[in-house]
């Protein structure tokens, strides 16, 4: 599911990138640091993207406070990129770009 992150294109890698090294020992610093790298590519997102990213931005708090007690982990971190790649599935499907 790492692959539905990625095919985002830059902002998927930047994600992945976030996901895989940041230092978050909580799933809430984590998911902050999500959310604000997505906050920072929506103003150049094309217009497509937009509503998809921000559907994705509203969610992730949710999804990784939900399921984890702390994110530090090689495995967690590999499980949270799996999780990311299902929500990225959704928020297309929200957005109305799903295929």
């Amino acid at each position: 599911m790492a692959n539905q992150l990625l095919s985002l294109g830059v902002i998927g890698v930047r994600l992945l990138d976030r996901i895989l090294t940041a230092k978050a020992l909580y799933p809430e610093e984590l998911a902050d640091q999500i959310v604000d790298d997505i906050n920072l590519y929506l103003s150049r997102a094309p217009d497509a993207e937009k509503a998809m990213l921000f559907n994705l931005a509203c969610e992730v708090h949710e999804a990784l406070a939900g399921r984890y007690g702390r994110v530090d982990t090689p495995q967690t971190r590999l499980d949270i990129s799996h999780l990311m790649g299902l929500l990225v599935y959704r928020a297309k499907m929200s957005a109305g770009q799903g295929r």
